[in-house]
């Protein structure tokens, strides 16, 4: 799964880039923010240690 959402994340951003049409630039926008939001949660949670020592 995380090949196809890459794969999306690439494909947004070239179609943000060429898009004239300020709804759908907008609606690509906010797809492109909530794929990154996915993936900054993914990585935080990897990032938490799962068994702490102390």
């Amino acid at each position: 799964m995380q090949g196809a959402k890459r794969e999306r994340l690439m494909q947004l951003a070239a179609e943000i880039a060429t898009e004239q049409d300020l709804a759908k630039y907008q609606a690509l926008l906010l797809e492109l923010q909530d794929l990154l939001d996915e993936k900054e949660h993914r990585l935080q949670a990897e990032s938490i240690p799962k068994n702490p020592t102390s």
